[in-house]
């Protein structure tokens, strides 16, 4: 991946951090219905261009600690 990939990468993963702190405070009541559709998209958004990266380059999900190992399907697919 190049520098300028890793960093619209990072990039992404901030504003999926952010989308998800707004997708929260909703649910407390800490924010408005309009503020939460605006964060559903940009997490909508994030996983649909995700799911066009090929398994093996993904990235873990924002958040996410690294698995002790990896589940057997990846690890047998060819």
């Amino acid at each position: 991946m190049t520098h300028k990939g890793e960093f619209d990468e990072e990039l992404r993963e901030q504003e999926m951090m952010r989308a998800r702190g707004e997708l929260a405070a909703y649910f407390k009541g800490r924010r408005t219905e309009r503020e939460a559709r605006a964060a559903l998209k940009t997490i909508k958004q994030f996983i649909r261009h995700r799911e066009r990266l090929d398994p093996a380059v993904r990235r873990l999900l924002p958040g996410l600690r690294k698995p002790a190992s990896l589940p057997r399907a990846i690890r047998s697919a060819p």
